[in-house]
């Protein structure tokens, strides 16, 4: 089973800004906690600390959306693959049979009138041979 999924260039630039986000958060809080650094620098720690939580959720947009996408169409693919067609076979299969089952019903019903019908004929016979 093969699927073709092609993402776009905003999903790769999301991985790219998730992946920054990631790695900023964890630069600026080992830098913050560093006990020899000046106030200015824990300040700017911070500032980049809380600037990298926007970009790591414009990342997850942006990749998100597309990757949700794809991932509901694979889903869907495989629902179908693995349920739909199952559920069809199995609904041919119940025709069949009952189809048969029908189909056995009228012949066994023809049989049964045309024998009437001989037996009838017979009788009939019978009647003017005895009169």
């Amino acid at each position: 089973m093969k699927l073709d999924l092609n993402y776009s260039l905003k999903f790769y630039w999301g991985a790219v800004l998730i992946v920054l986000s990631v790695i900023l958060g964890t630069l600026t809080k080992v830098v913050f906690f560093y006990p020899t650094i000046s106030s200015t620098t824990r300040l700017t720690m911070v500032v980049t600390y809380i600037i990298s939580w926007p970009i790591l959720f414009l990342g997850v947009y942006w990749m998100g959306k597309e990757y949700a996408d794809s991932l509901r169409k694979y889903l869907q693919y495989k629902y179908y693959h693995k349920y739909v067609r199952a559920g069809t076979k199995k609904a041919y299969e119940v025709t069949k049979n009952k189809t048969q089952r029908v189909k056995q019903g009228v012949k066994t019903k023809i049989e049964n009138s045309k024998e009437k019908a001989r037996s009838r004929k017979l009788a009939r016979k019978n009647k003017k041979i005895k009169k």
